[in-house]
């Protein structure tokens, strides 16, 4: 899908057994933001404080939080410190909104948007928010998220996917 600035506008939606007051902890709380992705995080959850994790050894990720609206939605600008991804720190924009999915208020439906990416850098994310949403749903529902896929750093998943994109 195309943003109108003719950016690639990834979307990805999760069914979360959990009231929405405790997955939207997983993008404010530090020690619950590195239950499902990242292995340290420096989280400040107010208009421009900071969003910074690092994802694998020596590998960051960083932006600003640009909206924190509990239960229902956060905001963060989001980019790569590594000059090796092509999306620059805080250069793009990621919308978490979290919606009640019936059940009494005891499941979530969460909608991820990412804004702003380039098209080479469309794969990567978009393999990685489908495998990170995907953990995010395991742990907060009690289960055990498998392997973290950011055993390989961001860029060699970018290697492997340009990789993969040339083959015949």
């Amino acid at each position: 899908m195309t943003a109108n600035d003719g950016s690639t506008l990834l979307v990805r939606e999760v069914h979360i057994a959990a009231p929405r007051e405790i997955v939207f902890r997983y993008f404010t709380d530090p020690a619950r933001f590195v239950t499902w992705i990242g292995i340290a995080a420096d989280l400040e959850p107010r208009p421009d404080g900071k969003f910074r994790f690092e994802v694998a050894a020596g590998e960051f990720c960083s932006g600003r939080y640009v909206e924190v609206d509990p239960p229902r939605r956060v905001v963060f600008t989001w980019g790569w410190d590594s000059p090796a991804i092509p999306v620059p720190p805080a250069s793009t924009l990621v919308e978490v909104d979290l919606h009640e999915a019936g059940d009494g208020g005891h499941a979530t439906r969460l909608v991820l948007t990412h804004r702003g990416l380039a098209a080479d850098a469309y794969d990567l994310h978009d393999d990685g928010w489908q495998a990170y949403l995907t953990r995010l749903q395991a742990v907060v529902e009690g289960r055990d998220p498998g392997p973290d896929p950011a055993a390989r750093t961001p860029a060699e998943a970018l290697d492997e996917i340009r990789r993969s994109q040339a083959r015949p």
